[in-house]
């Protein structure tokens, strides 16, 4: 597949979302604009909490953690 032809794939799916989430909110921009706002934090909300549940020693302090001179490990 070209990079145009999948452009032009992607184009057309992510068009027939947006129509489908303002359709299923009544045809409100600002409502499905407002809901997938509030889907968003729902889902920031769960990475947070995942985060913290994830165990120290499985990652090996490796993402998200401070040394002790204050560099961030990659």
């Amino acid at each position: 597949m070209t990079d145009q032809v999948q452009t032009a794939c992607d184009t057309d799916r992510e068009e027939a979302e947006i129509t489908a989430v303002i359709e299923a909110c009544g045809g409100d921009p600002r409502t499905a604009i407002k809901a997938l706002l509030a889907e968003q934090e729902i889902l920031e909300q769960r990475i947070a909490h995942l985060a913290s549940a994830l165990s120290f020693g499985y990652v090996r302090g490796q993402i998200g953690v401070t040394t002790r001179s204050g560099a961030s490990r990659s």
